[in-house]
């Protein structure tokens, strides 16, 4: 009866992802171009990708992008969900509102945010009326803080929900015990909230780092990984070498398997703390 039920899962694992990544690895030790036959080559994309500034640019963008966004996603859900603990009129309107950054797709929320945040956008104009100088916000000063501040708007709902489920699964009768001896309210949220929330927090913050390492949209509608590199993420990266410049697909598959450790490192570490 159990195989009955691990099997279509099985089948489902083998075509969608172990078939895919064991052609992938094999790919990578080819020379294989859009329309073109695949050559094998040894080792040389690998030794390629190793001396080419595209990897380190990639992987420090990356780590940059993926972490600031996560805890400032972190910080903000944390405080929308403490906020939504507390009764008041109309919380379960706001929570309702809460979610809706997150339920918009994240081709659409880059498009609206170039919309808004380009040269000639709706928030250059309005800061135009004060007098102000208009902000190149997707230039190369600006360009990582702008897809920072998409990633950030986009996800922090994510947070907020995970950690309320966690607030409201704390039992009420440890604040009111503590108040009986006298603690105060950051006393009970360093010694009480923070500790039992912080297998849910770090399950949270896991999760979205994963996921925010492998954002593509957001940043390639906006940057496109510029400019001069400056957002160049390893998704977009991998796009890059794939399908634009030499079009070279064994590159980009060498590239997935020299970044693929750090991806499942970043698995590893969350399914333990999803068992905590």
């Amino acid at each position: 009866m159990l195989n009955t039920y691990i099997l279509p899962v099985l089948i489902v694992l083998i075509f969608i992802l172990i078939i895919p990544m064991i052609y992938n690895i094999w790919l990578s030790f080819y020379e294989k171009r859009v329309g073109g036959e695949a050559v094998f080559i040894y080792f040389d994309n690998y030794i390629r990708l190793l001396s080419s500034p595209i990897t380190i640019t990639s992987l420090i963008n990356t780590f940059i992008y993926a972490f600031t966004s996560v805890t400032l996603k972190l910080l903000i859900g944390l405080g929308a969900a403490l906020l939504l603990t507390s009764r008041f009129r109309g919380r379960s309107i706001v929570r309702a509102l809460s979610v809706f950054p997150w339920a918009v797709p994240s081709y659409v929320a880059a498009v609206m945010f170039w919309f808004n945040f380009a040269r000639e956008g709706a928030f250059n104009k309005v800061i135009a009326l004060g007098g102000f100088a208009p902000i190149h916000w997707l230039g190369y000063d600006y360009a990582m803080l702008s897809v920072i501040i998409l990633s950030v708007l986009h996800g922090w709902p994510f947070f907020m929900m995970g950690l309320l489920a966690g607030l409201q699964a704390i039992p009420q009768d440890l604040y009111e015990a503590s108040e009986i001896d006298g603690a105060r309210g950051y006393q009970k949220f360093f010694y009480i909230t923070l500790p039992l929330l912080k297998p849910v927090m770090l399950t949270v913050a896991l999760l979205s780092l994963i996921w925010t390492m492998g954002e593509f949209a957001q940043i390639y509608l906006t940057t496109a990984g510029g400019p001069i590199d400056r957002t160049l993420t390893i998704p977009v990266a991998a796009y890059r070498l794939a399908f634009m410049g030499e079009a070279n697909i064994s590159l980009a598959a060498a590239y997935s398997v020299l970044v693929l450790p750090l991806y499942l490192a970043l698995i590893f570490v969350t399914l333990r703390y999803m068992r905590v």
